[in-house]
């Protein structure tokens, strides 16, 4: 046996101010920038006047941000401007990373590695350091930032025109976040006249095109964000379910356009942009989803030959919130996973083709890549993007590395979960139960979105089987039955953060008898 070599500390388990580090560590996340990044970061600068004067000057619209409280990068913002025919022209305004980012770099290369920022509750492991995406890419309010826009005509109804591209520099008015957007648009907290009417004026046009994708076949998906709110320490404050707003909603549509911009472009231009793809399900996969809600009793699917119509009627069933997070659930576990892909082969839940990524260049590499052959067609410049094998490889390793951030950060939220139940063990509680397996049942709880298992033959004199259905536990003696969707009591039993475990007990049990029939396996 050769020697061995301490690689890092990761601090002590019972410690939650080390807990990121820890999820770091199990999924590979990148968190120290090579000396050769930080270097080629700290030599940027603001924007010169010889920078600003090539490009068109926005700085005197009215633009502003729209983000989560929190956000530390801000790398889109809006503007609105009435036409004289009662139409609006939208300036979607992205910071323009390309302009920092050379391709080849020491910077462009560890973003490639990285792929994506991945958010931790304690903190963000940036694609790019701070000095790029906290400042110089970050569209502050009062400050000159250079940015990519993508300017749309609209008509009075809300039908998109015309669209352009342009290098701009741009200085947003107002850093705003949803929740105050949100009060503007309900009225109880308006902003200042000329704020306050783009932002109605915006909403009203979100409407128009939300409504107009729906027709299509655009499914919306209700799936709650939580979020760990952690004090300095690390302990959790709360850990919540997000609710959607309609601000996010405005933000979305605009987002949502500025991408089909791109992606319409580079398929009439044959680009090498990289798309955004969403397969549809297999026939196999729906008629899956459609046996398990007819065994928990929920909606099913209806008759329409197209899936989208019939999934999208399916979500618009009113149902009371744990049944509907639940019917969610089970909609998004039937559809493929998103991927990035050198081909457009449409993407199922935008109803769509011609879609990609563009709106998010300072923590995706996707929305990098295609800045870079936009960045190109304003120059007219040849397309840098002819390989196809380079780009298909390109779209395979954003797909990963976005994968692994988003079960980085899953597993993050839910160490915070655990913690906050350490506080709460012997409480009891009411949840819903989210998944069934051989052994029990998982239960996620209606106060806090957080999971704990219940073996039920550890509290119930029984034993159990999964029925034919596959959704359901039935016991053998009691008939007694605990299916998904089942609403249930229970107790917090057991927390052990570093096995990432938790037991539910169910409230009032009547403990299992010891004594066990012979050859009984425990």
């Amino acid at each position: 046996m050769g020697p061995a070599h301490l690689v890092e500390v990761l601090g002590s388990e019972d410690r939650p101010q080390w807990d990121d580090a820890t999820v770091a560590s199990q999924y590979r996340l990148r968190v120290r920038f090579p000396e050769a990044a930080e270097r080629e970061a700290a030599a940027l600068a603001e924007p010169s006047h010889r920078e600003i004067a090539a490009r068109l000057d926005l700085r005197s619209a009215l633009v502003f941000t729209i983000d989560p409280a929190d956000a530390r990068d801000h790398d889109d913002a809006l503007s609105i401007r009435q036409g004289d025919s009662g139409g609006f022209e939208v300036g979607i305004h992205i910071a323009d990373v390309s302009h920092y980012v050379g391709v080849g770099g020491a910077l462009d290369r560890e973003a490639h590695a990285r792929g994506t920022s991945c958010y931790l509750p304690m903190g963000v492991v940036p694609m790019l350091p701070e000095r790029l995406s906290a400042d110089l890419c970050s569209l502050r309010d009062g400050r000159d930032r250079l940015a990519l826009s993508v300017l749309v005509e609209f008509d009075a109804e809300g039908r998109r025109l015309t669209h352009r591209f342009a290098e701009t520099v741009i200085r947003s008015r107002f850093s705003l976040h949803y929740e105050e957007v949100q009060e503007a648009l309900d009225g109880r907290s308006p902003r200042g006249a000329e704020l306050q009417r783009a932002l109605l004026q915006l909403r009203d046009l979100a409407r128009r095109l939300r409504a107009r994708r729906k027709k299509v076949g655009a499914l919306e998906l209700d799936i709650p964000e939580v979020k760990a709110r952690v004090d300095e320490q690390g302990q959790p404050v709360a850990i919540e379910r997000r609710a959607h707003l309609e601000s996010h909603e405005l933000i979305e549509e605009f987002m949502l356009v500025a991408n089909h911009c791109v992606g319409e472009e580079g398929a009439r231009r044959r680009a090498g942009v990289l798309y955004r793809i969403h397969e549809p399900p297999s026939p196999e996969r729906l008629a899956e989803l459609d046996r398990t809600l007819k065994a928990v009793q929920l909606p099913r699917l209806g008759p329409a030959a197209d899936p989208a119509r019939a999934l999208q009627a399916l979500l618009a069933v009113p149902l009371d919130p744990p049944h509907r997070r639940l019917l969610h659930r089970l909609v998004l576990r039937s559809l493929t996973r998103a991927r990035y892909l050198e081909a457009d082969y449409g993407h199922f839940g935008l109803a769509s083709r011609q879609y990609c990524h563009f709106t998010s260049p300072i923590r995706r590499y996707p929305d990098l890549h295609n800045h870079r052959r936009v960045r190109e067609w304003i120059r007219a410049q040849r397309d840098a993007a002819w390989d196809p094998v380079a780009l298909a490889a390109l779209g395979a390793q954003c797909t990963g590395t976005e994968q692994n951030a988003a079960d980085a950060e899953r597993e993050a939220v839910k160490v915070k979960g655990l913690r906050h139940l350490e506080g709460r063990l012997g409480e009891a509680a009411s949840g819903i139960i989210t998944g069934v397996v051989p052994r029990g049942c998982f239960v996620e709880l209606d106060d806090t979105p957080v999971e704990g298992f219940v073996r039920l033959s550890q509290w119930i004199d029984d034993d159990f089987v999964l029925d034919s259905s596959g959704v359901r536990l039935v016991g053998r003696r009691t008939r007694r039955r605990f299916a998904l969707g089942d609403a249930l009591r229970i107790l917090v039993a057991r927390v052990d953060v570093a096995a990432r475990e938790c037991d539910f007990a169910i409230e009032e049990p009547t403990r299992r008898r010891t004594r066990r029939r012979h050859g009984r396996r425990t």
